[in-house]
């Protein structure tokens, strides 16, 4: 299912992802009291729809500026019997409304790629809040295009995406984890997206995150390590 490109997002698609967050979700926190931290969740629902059958009793928080896909997101879930707090700022503040040490599992659910892009946006001042994602979505690629053709992707982008996870970080409890994923869309292939940006989004992303404190990567028995990253929070070491 990861391994080529979609041509569209089916049933098929959103119920084999429900199931893979579902089996991921019960081994990453058993009870049933988990808090998740979705970021970029666009108004993707597939992460809550399997928490409301794994952690009926659970949390989830997303962090998202853009209003128009958190609409879209209270729409899709307001039926589910579940805790829900959708938050409209960055999730580089994100402390401030969770507080510290208080969330189990950080969830990139096809999100790291939105991050890079924003990123990017930010920089270029290109309004990420109030536009309609599909439409910016080829002005994204054009900016990953061109940083990639420069070999400056990483220059750009590295140091605030690591700023944003030590932000995270702090919003996790000691021993919680990262959960990261990435898959490729055609659509996003035929309007440029460098391939060897997109198809190795999580390898790229895994050297970056070896410059991180305070966590250590793990792995699990059927999730591809070329398509999925999982950190886990650990004490720091004490100081003498």
């Amino acid at each position: 299912m990861l391994e080529k490109p979609l041509a569209e997002f089916t049933s098929v698609n959103e119920a084999y992802f429900r199931a893979r967050w579902a089996e991921l979700l019960r081994l990453l926190h058993p009870g049933e009291d988990l808090v998740l931290l979705k970021i970029a969740s666009g108004d993707a629902d597939m992460i809550p729809q399997a928490m409301a059958r794994t952690h009926p009793k659970g949390l989830y928080i997303t962090a998202n500026m853009n209003k128009a896909l958190n609409d879209s997101l209270s729409r899709k879930t307001e039926s589910l019997a579940l805790k829900m707090n959708i938050i409209e700022d960055d999730a580089v503040r994100i402390a401030d409304y969770t507080g510290k040490g208080t969330v189990d599992v950080i969830a990139f659910q096809h999100a790291v790629n939105d991050v890079i892009q924003s990123i990017l946006c930010d920089k270029a001042g290109i309004d990420t809040v109030h536009a309609e994602w599909m439409e910016l979505l080829p002005r994204m690629i054009e900016l990953v295009k061109q940083e990639s053709s420069r070999n400056t992707l990483a220059a750009q982008v590295k140091e605030p995406f690591l700023e944003l996870m030590r932000a995270l970080l702090g919003t996790l409890r000691s021993g919680g984890y990262v959960a990261m994923n990435h898959y490729l869309f055609q659509l996003d292939l035929d309007w440029g997206y460098p391939p060897d940006v997109f198809e190795h989004m999580i390898p790229m992303t895994r050297e970056w995150l070896r410059e991180l404190k305070g966590c250590r990567e793990i792995t699990l028995d059927g999730f591809d390590s070329q398509w999925w990253i999982f950190l886990q929070k650990i004490e720091s070491e004490p100081s003498y």
